[in-house]
Formats: C-alpha cells, sequence, structure tokens
C-alpha cells in the first residue's frame, strides 16, 4: 500500500505522548518519532538524525529541543533546526541542518500526520480514544471487518503493506467492550 499524500493519518493518541517520552511508530512503512515540546507543540520526525542517522526515538526530550542519542546534537521543535553541536558549542549551526519534519495536528485525542496533508483532520466523532490495536494484516482485510463493531468510529495507522494499527474513537462508557471486540477481531484476522 502508498499512501495518499494529501490524506491526514493517526499515528499516535495524544496520551502516548508524555513529558520527556520520544514515541515511535512507522507510517507506510517509514519510521517516524513522535515527540512533545515543554511548550505543548507536537512534533512528528522522520526517526533518523541528519548527522548519523541515529534513530530520534533513543534520544531525549530537553524542553523545546530534541537531543540525538549518539553525538548529543539538538533540534528546534517546530522547524527541526539544528541549534547546538557539543563538538562546536560557540558556532552557530548551519541552517541546512536539520531533522525532517512532518506536518502535524492534534485533533479529537488523536495526532495526525501526512506527507502534504489537506485541510484538516476529518475526526469521525467526539468519543474518548481507544487502545490502539496493531494487526499483522493489510488495511484492505481490516477494513470491512470493523463495520461489524458498532458504536465506535475507526481511522487505520498504515505501518507498512502487511500491517496496520486500529485507533478509534468511541463513547467513554464503551471503551472497555469495544476494546475487548477489537482484540477478538485482531486474533481472528491474524490467524485467517
Amino acid at each position: 500500500m502508498t499512501i495518499d499524500p494529501k490524506r491526514w493519518y493517526p499515528v499516535a493518541a495524544s496520551d502516548d505522548l508524555p513529558q520527556d517520552h520520544v514515541y515511535q511508530t512507522r507510517l507506510d512503512g517509514r519510521p517516524v518519532a513522535i515527540w512533545r515540546a515543554a511548550s505543548g507543540d507536537v512534533n512528528v520526525w522522520d526517526d533518523r538524525c541528519p548527522h548519523r542517522g541515529v534513530r530520534f526515538s533513543v534520544g531525549y526530550v530537553i524542553g523545546d529541543e530534541l537531543r540525538c542519542q549518539y553525538h548529543a546534537w539538538r533540534f528546534a521543535s517546530g522547524s527541526g533546526s539544528c541549534t547546538h553541536i557539543p563538538a562546536q558549542p560557540d558556532a552557530k549551526p548551519a541552517a541546512a541542518i536539520r531533522a525532517q519534519t512532518w506536518p502535524v495536528r492534534e485533533r479529537g485525542g488523536l495526532v495526525w500526520t501526512g506527507i502534504t496533508p489537506e485541510g484538516e483532520p476529518a475526526v469521525p466523532i467526539d468519543g474518548a480514544v481507544l487502545r490502539a490495536i496493531p494487526v499483522n494484516r493489510a488495511i484492505e482485510d481490516v477494513e470491512p471487518a470493523l463495520k461489524a463493531i458498532p458504536d465506535a468510529a475507526f481511522i487505520l495507522q498504515p505501518v507498512d503493506t502487511e500491517r496496520c494499527v486500529i485507533r478509534g474513537l468511541a463513547a467513554p462508557e464503551r471503551t472497555y467492550a469495544i476494546d475487548a471486540m477489537l482484540e477478538r477481531l485482531r486474533l481472528t484476522l491474524e490467524t485467517v
């Protein structure tokens, strides 16, 4: 599967981003790192430091910056610009040194991103965020099966061609029952 570059996709729940935590996931086979700056802004970046390619998801959030684990280079929230290189503490990093950033919105308790999404994310209903359910099946296999689960709205995160994550919203009093239905659905889909 290749994602629609103009569409928004949910890649995390807002609750997946506690203070100082870097969340790791994939979208269409691409590793992404998601983190919340001290300012509250959410960032979605390629999970790869431009210096030596180390995963940002093993780095540290320091205020409004993300520090790479390998050489401790720091990158600014929002722009992804390199702000500090410890080996050259008095030099201003070149403007070309920056993390690859993705567009991001936080809506309906979910973090949304895409390649060049248009408009705003379409939050299907106002409700509580369901537990993310990873499924080892392609979206095309999972999507029709979700129609049998009532009282919820689902949005699928394409991890790669053979895996996806079911993300959804439901009335707070229904989340436990729907989580149980989704887990049974996952087991059924993965054993077929």
